[in-house]
C-alpha cells in the first residue's frame, strides 16, 4: 500500500516460411548479395580509419582540458527531483530519511528544486518534509516500497493527480546491504537485495523515463558503490547487484544515446566508497584522509555537483574513479596485491 504524506508548499504478426522460401534465401545469400557482402574499398577504410583515430584524440583533449577547467554548472532552480532515499541494513530499515537520502533531499530543496521523497519509513519521511518545510522549500513525500512494482507504479499515478510537476531528475538511493559470508545468506535474503538494490531502479524508471522522453529532458541518477567495480569478501550478493546497476545503465544509456529526440536524457553513476550512514562500518583502510568514511552532507553535496556538471560517473571521493582505469590496464593478480595493500591484508 502506498501512502500519501501532508504536502508542504510555501509561496517561494509474421508467417512461418515454407522450406521452398527458405531455400530460395539461403540460396540466394550464398550467391554473394549478403553472406559474402564486398568488402569495403582500402582507400576508403584508411580515411575512415584516420577520421575515426582523430576523433578519439579529440575527446581525449577535451576530457582532459575538462579535468583543468570542468564544465560550468547547470540551474537546477525549478527541477522536480524524487529522491529514493530508503535505506536498509541487513533487512532492517534503518530509515532512510536520514543519511545521504536526507542530505541530498535538504541541499536540492535550497537550490529551488521540487522535493519528492520516497521512503518506507513514516516518521523518517516526515521529519525529513517538516526539516525542507522550515527552511521555505516545496517537498512532497510518499511511503512507498520500491521494490515492489505495484507500489511504484500506484506512488507515480498518485503524484500526477496530485498535481505534482513530472519528474525532470530520478534518484535511485535505495539500498540493502547484508555482511556475511556467500553460503551464509538465505534465499530471501538474497532475492530481497536484488529487489530492492536492482528491481526497484527498473521499476521506477519504467514510471518516470516516458515523460521524462516526451518533454525531452531528464537526468537519471543511480547510486551504485565501489563494490560495482571490485567484488569485495563477505558481500557477495551486493557486490552482484551493484555491477547489475552498472549493466542497467550504461545498456540503457546505449539504447537511449542511439535512439531518436533523447539527447537531454542524462545519466549519472555515482560510486560511493564509505559514507557514515550506518550502512557500513569504516573498513579502516590505509591512507584515511583518501579511504576513511565520509559524512552524508559531503557525498550528497558531490553527487548535486555531479548532476550539475552533468558528469556520466562520480565517485566518492573523486580520486577512486581511477582506480577502474588501472582495475582495468593491469593484470588481476596485480590489482589484488594494490587491494591488499590499501586493505593492510597480509597473504
Amino acid at each position: 500500500m502506498v501512502i500519501s504524506l501532508f504536502r508542504r508548499k510555501t509561496s517561494v504478426s509474421s508467417k512461418p516460411q515454407s522450406s521452398s522460401v527458405k531455400g530460395k534465401i539461403l540460396r540466394r545469400g550464398f550467391g554473394g548479395s549478403r553472406l559474402f557482402a564486398p568488402l569495403t574499398p582500402l582507400p576508403k577504410l584508411a580515411c575512415d580509419l584516420f577520421l575515426l583515430s582523430v576523433r578519439i584524440a579529440l575527446v581525449i583533449l577535451l576530457s582532459t582540458a575538462r579535468l583543468v577547467v570542468p564544465p560550468s554548472k547547470k540551474s537546477l532552480l525549478g527541477e522536480t527531483v524524487l529522491v529514493i532515499v530508503t535505506r536498509e541494513l541487513a533487512l532492517t530499515i534503518t530509515g532512510a530519511g536520514h543519511g545521504i537520502g536526507r542530505e541530498l533531499a535538504m541541499q536540492l530543496a535550497a537550490l529551488g528544486c521540487v522535493v519528492v521523497c520516497w521512503d518506507t519509513d513514516v516518521e523518517a519521511n516526515r521529519d525529513t518534509m517538516s526539516i525542507i518545510s522550515k527552511d521555505g522549500g516545496e517537498v512532497h513525500g510518499f511511503v512507498v516500497d520500491v521494490s515492489k512494482r505495484v507500489e511504484v507504479r500506484e506512488a507515480a499515478k498518485l503524484m500526477r493527480k496530485a498535481g505534482i510537476p513530472d519528474v525532470s531528475i530520478l534518484i535511485n538511493n535505495a539500498a540493502i546491504l547484508m555482511h556475511q559470508p556467500f553460503l551464509e545468506h538465505k534465499d530471501e535474503d538474497i532475492q530481497k537485495i536484488f529487489d530492492v538494490n536492482v528491481l526497484s531502479q527498473f521499476w521506477t524508471l519504467q514510471a518516470f523515463l516516458p515523460a521524462m522522453l516526451q518533454n525531452k529532458k531528464g537526468h537519471i541518477v543511480s547510486m551504485c558503490s565501489m563494490c560495482g567495480f571490485y567484488g569485495v569478501v563477505n558481500k557477495v550478493p551486493y557486490c552482484s547487484s551493484k555491477f547489475a546497476i552498472r549493466g542497467l545503465v550504461e545498456g540503457l544509456h546505449e539504447e537511449l544515446r542511439l535512439a531518436a529526440d533523447s539527447s537531454n536524457i542524462n545519466f549519472t553513476t555515482v560510486y560511493p566508497f564509505y559514507a557514515d550512514t550506518g550502512l557500513a562500518k569504516d573498513p579502516k583502510y590505509r591512507f584515511p584522509y583518501i579511504f576513511g568514511a565520509v559524512s552524508p552532507k559531503y557525498a550528497a553535496g558531490e553527487v548535486i555537483r555531479a548532476i550539475q556538471r552533468n558528469y556520466e560517473e562520480c565517485s566518492i571521493p573523486r580520486c577512486l574513479l581511477y582506480l577502474d582505469v588501472i582495475n582495468r590496464v593491469l593484470p588481476k593478480r596485480a590489482m589484488r596485491l594494490i587491494i591488499d595493500f590499501l586493505a593492510n591484508v597480509k597473504r
